[in-house]
């Protein structure tokens, strides 16, 4: 039973990576040389194009007070390059390691700092389960595209 579910943690996350569509990418092309560079604490970069670009993390779900019975998880666009993207697509999930919980999509925005945050109302505080943040960033440069996904470590939280 413990080796299908491992099996899942390492499947999910690749479907989650096959499921991130920008709202409309008509006519869009991918970035050549865009990727996705780790700096430390968890904070990553993702290159659009030369001199564009967005620093980003995903945060572990915890709750805002003790004994409450919702979790947060958020994502957040860090700061970005001086040139900053046209556009940005930020998606926010809760997901346990089978499924996404709840989602909250912040649609397509400028590019800057900004945080978006996802609750998670849990139906019991007895049992134990495993938690994780996904987030989805997808940016737009003068008709370039580059998206990623991503997450936070995996945490153990009372919540059912």
């Amino acid at each position: 039973m413990k080796g299908k579910i491992a099996a899942l943690g390492v499947v999910v996350p690749a479907l989650l990576a096959l499921s991130v569509s920008p709202a409309s990418s008509a006519g869009v092309t991918t970035a050549a040389g865009g990727g996705v560079t780790a700096k430390g604490g968890g904070e990553q970069f993702v290159k659009l194009a030369m001199g564009v670009g967005c620093w980003f993390r995903a945060d572990e779900p915890d709750r805002l007070t003790v004994g409450s019975h919702k979790l947060w998880g958020s994502v957040t666009i860090t700061r970005c390059t001086p040139r900053k993207p046209d556009k940005c697509h930020v998606i926010a999930d809760i997901a346990n390691p089978i499924r996404t919980l709840e989602r909250n999509d912040d649609k397509w925005r400028g590019c800057r700092k900004k945080t978006v945050k996802v609750p998670y109302t849990c139906k019991d505080m007895v049992s134990k389960h495993q938690y994780v943040t996904v987030g989805h960033l997808t940016m737009i440069y003068k008709g370039v595209t580059n998206s990623h996904v991503f997450k936070s470590r995996t945490v153990t939280q009372f919540c059912g």
